[in-house]
């Protein structure tokens, strides 16, 4: 975000100062139902300092584009897609990491409505997890790999380029793998 972005957002609230006297050097960012609040010094200058401001708003939007860390963020992540892509009722009951899937990205279990993601993927884009997550709640739906079920996973648009990103994650890995038992 830019200078002159932070000043418009400034005006129109999307940004809110909380000054404190206790603070004396440092600044932050948090998010708040949508608006962000800038938490600085009694004396600081925000219009002088809107350019850091905005920094700082780009990086805590980078980590929000970033895959959730937890169990519980990655099943918040679940349910937000569920509502947004399937909204049918129909739900999981689990959705957690996992480190023992070394060959598959993810897997479901329809019968308990479970899911489980490889911790292989927590360092992938977000949009990359979002489509594996898909991917599963597709099969809470429909067990196998019909047309039917593609159709389901198409809901989510960018399912064509995770596939290729996950085809090339995939690949690197085995490389790797590969290269680690050649050095031996």
């Amino acid at each position: 975000m830019e200078a002159r972005e932070v000043i418009a957002a400034l005006a129109d609230g999307t940004i809110t100062v909380r000054r404190s006297a206790r603070r004396r050097k440092t600044i932050s960012v948090s998010r708040d139902h949508g608006s962000y609040v800038v938490a600085v010094p009694a004396r600081y200058d925000v219009d002088r300092h809107a350019g850091d401001i905005g920094s700082l708003i780009a990086r805590l939007e980078k980590r929000a584009r970033t895959a959730p860390r937890g169990d519980a963020e990655l099943e918040r992540l679940a349910a937000e897609l569920n509502d947004r892509c399937f909204d049918d009722g129909i739900a999981p009951a689990s959705v957690r990491w996992v480190t023992n899937q070394r060959h598959r990205f993810a897997s479901a279990t329809s019968a308990t409505r479970e899911i489980r993601v490889s911790d292989r993927l927590r360092e992938v884009p977000r949009w990359v997890l979002e489509s594996v997550l898909v991917h599963e709640l597709a099969h809470l739906r429909v067990p196998d790999h019909s047309a039917a079920f593609t159709a389901l996973t198409r809901r989510y648009p960018d399912t064509d380029r995770a596939e290729v990103f996950l085809t090339g994650f995939s690949y690197g890995e085995t490389a790797a793998e590969a290269s680690a038992r050649h050095r031996d």
